[in-house]
């Protein structure tokens, strides 16, 4: 097999974790098994450290992709058609006529729209001290960027029932600021709350990628509150902070965005709790500021 240099590059990136001797590939193997996970490998390995380790997993992750790209090679999921058992050349039908290229159509996003007494702030004063492992939904939001912002967290134990959420107001900020808030403010409340080990979730890329080490921090008020983060997670016997799509957040963005609402429009003396609903909508929040901050 010829691979380019580009390839080459990358795959020696991938091979090795820095400051540590041991492969990828062996830690891999360790997380395929049924109990295996990131916690388990450093623990195991004492040299390899978690931002190294999933920088190694970013590594392999645009390997993976570059290799797919080089032999012409796309996913079903990403061209929108299961694999044909009789494939044709691009371009030809399968009479062997040229055909028109088809113009994919992204699905309408589902507006998930909750009742007023689901975005109020509480702590579960039941299962404090009770839930050792827990996720949180994190998400910030800004008019403005900079503008008015809020924050959402939703913390819930890890099949899926709530025992704290916080929706808050934070002033002015950008929505990378509003985004840090978020993750301190999770963190804190599962402190308070007894959580022992914390899986943190949220919708931007950029801070995820920064909090992992991935991406340097350049911004000093965006470095300060990425300090006091790590600081917090010191607090965790274990801690981890992944990515997931906006639509799979929908609880911490309509938290965050909720007292951004209220504030916007209030509702009447006479309004009725549907009237309220109607003010929970989703405010457009601006995207990551680039990853220079």
């Amino acid at each position: 097999m010829t691979l380019s240099p580009e390839l080459k590059k990358l795959l020696q990136q991938t091979l090795k974790i820095r400051g540590s001797e041991v492969p990828l590939h062996r830690i891999m193997d360790i997380l395929a098994t049924p109990d295996g996970d990131v916690s388990q490998a450093i623990n195991r390995f004492r040299d390899i450290n978690d931002p190294d380790l999933r920088r190694a997993f970013h590594n392999c992750a645009v390997l993976l992709r570059e290799m797919a790209n080089e032999a012409g090679l796309r996913a079903a999921w990403e061209t929108g058609s299961a694999p044909s058992s009789n494939p044709t050349p691009s371009g030809t039908s399968a009479s062997g006529s040229a055909s028109k290229p088809k113009t994919e159509k992204k699905p309408a996003e589902k507006k998930v729209k909750f009742r007023p007494e689901e975005l109020e702030n509480f702590e579960d004063d039941a299962s404090r001290d009770q839930v050792r492992v827990a996720k949180v939904y994190v998400d910030g939001a800004s008019k403005g960027n900079p503008g008015d912002a809020g924050i959402g967290v939703a913390l819930m134990t890890m099949d899926g029932k709530k025992i704290g959420q916080i929706s808050r107001a934070i002033g002015k900020a950008t929505n990378n600021i509003a985004e840090y808030t978020a993750l301190i403010e999770a963190m804190k409340l599962a402190q308070r709350m007894g959580v022992k080990t914390l899986n943190v979730l949220g919708d931007s890329e950029l801070m995820v990628r920064q909090m992992t080490g991935v991406y340097k921090i350049k911004n000093p008020e965006i470095l300060a509150k990425a300090k006091e983060a790590q600081q917090l997670r010191k607090g965790f016997e274990k801690f981890s902070i992944s990515y997931i799509a906006r639509e799979h957040n929908a609880l911490a963005d309509a938290l965050s965005t909720a007292q951004l609402k209220q504030r916007e429009k209030a509702p009447e003396p006479d309004g009725t709790a549907a009237d309220f609903a109607d003010l929970l909508g989703e405010i457009v929040e601006d995207p990551d500021e680039g990853a220079t901050d």
